[in-house]
């Protein structure tokens, strides 16, 4: 029987002040709320949330879009459903920022830094934000912009992790300014269970096709860091993203090879159609689902290599159905 966890221990709160139960897209946009709108308390327990609850406890995936993983598989053994949660959710994903350091040509062709009032921001973080966190037991940042790069976002670390010592913290970074300096500043170095790394490639040259204004020498540094973290036991997990589209899919098995080196789980998403980008506005020439793109074949012969059956190895669906194809 399908089950899900997500809408009774999990949300995702957003810049505009938006909760979601999952990633946004995964749950078709289905909001149940709006912290700045309406108190958390009323929202986590709102007439939206029960409705997805209820769905979700008769295996009714209907808000779900089939791109997500856990449609489509068992996920966890069923509890018994309450309709109600009386704790408020154990994993948080703040994404209260679009700021970020660099150009990624995959989501951004502009730079962008939100401007701040810092006593405003300061009152909003202690009255809005911390007390949502009153039961969480894992923070995660940066799924809209870059953590390390945000002010708003630092000082939301900074706060949670002095306010709740046990916390736990996941963090998606484009690998640049988190260094160890940044990691012990924010108080967290010794309190990480995830870092995702979005790299998209295996080679200097592409790395700055791609990530306009990265810097290269830097991220390989702190791969190398998260590494050693993971070694030691002072990183749970570590994960490396690559978005595949037609100009970075043959760097793939070096990826691969580049993420086991690192003691790092190699993550394969298909690119996603963003508006107003470069790949957005060009999307049928740059993603190698679509079978008319003269790569498609080329993907397909690729994904049925064995490196890409490696335990180290995740391939989201839309990908994985291509190993089936001839």
């Amino acid at each position: 029987m399908l089950f899900c966890s997500q809408p009774f221990n999990r949300i995702e709160i957003y810049e505009n002040g938006d909760v979601y139960n999952c990633c946004p897209p995964f749950v078709k946009y289905y909001t149940i709320g709006n912290i700045f709108n309406t108190p958390f308390q009323e929202i986590w327990n709102g007439e939206k949330v029960r409705e997805l609850r209820r769905k979700i406890a008769n295996s009714d995936f209907s808000f779900c879009d089939d791109i997500c993983n856990r449609k489509n598989k068992e996920d966890e053994i069923k509890p018994e459903f309450k309709e109600y949660v009386d704790k408020y959710p154990e994993e948080i994903s703040v994404s209260s920022d679009n700021s970020c350091n660099v150009k990624c040509k995959i989501c951004r062709d502009e730079y962008y830094k939100t401007p701040y009032n810092k006593e405003h921001l300061e009152e909003e973080i202690d009255n809005i934000w911390l007390p949502i966190f009153k039961d969480a037991k894992l923070l995660r940042f940066g799924c809209s912009g870059e953590p390390f790069a945000s002010y708003k976002e630092t000082m939301i670390i900074k706060k949670a992790a002095i306010k709740y010592p046990n916390l736990k913290f996941h963090f998606h970074t484009n690998g640049i300014l988190g260094n160890e300096d940044k990691l012990k500043e924010l108080g967290v170095f010794e309190r990480i269970d995830t870092i995702t790394l979005s790299l998209h490639c295996a080679s200097r040259w592409t790395y700055h096709k791609i990530i306009r204004g990265g810097k290269y020498d830097k991220v390989m540094k702190n791969i190398k860091l998260y590494s050693e973290m993971k070694q030691k036991g002072l990183l749970q997990h570590f994960r490396m993203i690559f978005v595949v589209y037609s100009e970075n899919y043959k760097e793939m098995p070096n990826f691969v090879k580049l993420a086991k080196k690192n003691n790092a789980i190699a993550e394969f998403w298909a690119l996603r159609k963003t508006d107003n980008t470069e790949l957005g506005n060009n999307f049928d020439k740059y993603s190698l689902l679509n079978e008319n793109n003269k790569y498609h074949k080329d993907l397909i012969k690729l994904l049925n290599k064995p490196i890409f059956q490696d335990e180290s190895v995740i391939l989201y669906p839309e990908l994985k159905e291509l190993i089936t194809k001839k």
